[in-house]
């Protein structure tokens, strides 16, 4: 007689699978429903690194005699993401037993349930960011890429050239633009608004917030999960920020919740990854590029830092890979190293140094990506 268990979830589509029912009693060495539910528990969500299941994205398990179905509730315009996560939860569940594996994808309820307590639908609040036309997010696979100094080049190179940007300091992990910016008495000037929002302070013309400006000298931070969804969502859209054409987020390094969280809080016009010329680099350049396409948020481009000592040429092929501009490449400089510890930054130093040239230049290329075309002077009438 066939044995048959299932889940499916009572949450919306993005809350956590539960309710297990079965046709019969098994033992816990059996492969039964719950026990693929948490096994899905391990499988990430392509591209980045949090679990299928807590992305509530498991609409229903059912398990008979070995033969597996899961069906996800998902949307994706990476016509690839099918494939790989069947993949992904074959290579999990085949040691538990499983003879066969099948995946259907199908488009999260339009009328889903009204959610449980705890469990409503994270991307519900997603809103534009009314202050800025546009929003975007510079990131990178892993750290030491130098991320924040072309986050940072890159903000003041937009307002050079015109337009009103501003600079959100979102590396919770390791934030740094206090110190690139000449502003680290910033956790002893920040204040808030009247109506409770934080007001930013300015470095260069440039208005910035932080979360240096919160943490503490020298303490790190050891926040997780929903903690780190507050606090950036907090930033994104608690910031008495002015009228802006581009707000500049500076993301930490890889591909954890900030990413997530942020896209979950405000729209997002694009996306921004820096890399350096070695393997490793491009390998997590790819990562990131993946994590901003899975999310839905449209790559401007990659930007190869640090080019020349370490070779060149990884950010152009990361570019073609996905199908992305290659904004330009920033030639290693220590005198870029000696700007930012001076707290005054390479384009605001240095403008008509090398690597201020390619900084403007890179933001150009940003700017166009926008929808904006730089005008020289003796364009200009």
């Amino acid at each position: 007689m066939e044995s048959e268990t299932s889940v499916t979830p009572e949450a919306s589509p993005r809350g956590d699978a539960s309710g297990v029912t079965s046709s019969s009693g098994s033992l816990p060495s059996e492969l039964t429903a719950q026990r693929v539910t948490d096994a899905l528990r391990a499988v990430p969500y392509p591209g980045l690194t949090r679990d299928l299941v807590s992305f509530g994205m498991v609409d229903h398990v059912s398990v008979c005699d070995g033969r597996v179905k899961v069906r996800l509730a998902l949307i994706s315009h990476d016509a690839s993401i099918p494939s790989r996560l069947e993949s992904s939860i074959t290579n999990v569940l085949r040691p538990l037993g499983a003879t066969t594996v099948a995946v259907e994808i199908v488009p999260p309820s339009a009328a889903p349930q009204p959610p449980r307590r705890g469990t409503s639908d994270p991307w519900a609040e997603q809103v534009h960011l009314a202050c800025a036309r546009h929003v975007i997010a510079v990131g990178a696979g892993k750290g030491g890429v130098g991320k924040s100094t072309v986050a940072v080049n890159l903000a003041l190179a937009l307002a050079r050239d015109g337009l009103r940007t501003a600079l959100l300091d979102a590396d919770i992990y390791g934030p740094s633009l206090p110190i690139l910016l000449g502003i680290e008495d910033g956790a002893a000037r920040v204040r808030m608004s009247p109506d409770k929002h934080i007001v930013p302070l300015e470095a260069h013309g440039l208005p910035i917030i932080s979360f240096g400006f919160f943490l503490g000298e020298g303490s790190p931070a050891v926040w997780r999960g929903p903690m780190v969804s507050k606090a950036v969502k907090q930033f994104a859209r608690g910031v008495a920020w002015p009228d802006l054409d581009v707000l500049v987020v500076d993301l930490p390094p890889g591909t954890g919740d900030v990413p997530l969280s942020l896209a979950q809080a405000v729209v997002l016009s694009g996306a921004i990854v820096v890399t350096q010329p070695s393997r490793v680099s491009a390998a997590e350049a790819r990562k990131a590029a993946q994590m901003f396409r899975s999310l839905d948020v449209a790559l401007l481009g990659v930007v190869e830092n640090m080019c020349g000592a370490f070779g060149r040429g990884a950010g152009r092929t990361v570019a073609a890979e996905f199908a992305m501009p290659f904004l330009g490449e920033i030639q290693f400089d220590q005198a870029v190293i000696a700007d930012g510890d001076a707290g005054i930054p390479t384009i605001v130093a240095r403008p008509d140094s090398a690597a201020g040239v390619a900084f403007a230049r890179v933001a150009r290329e940003v700017a166009a990506a926008l929808g904006w075309r730089h005008v020289a002077a003796a364009e200009v009438p």
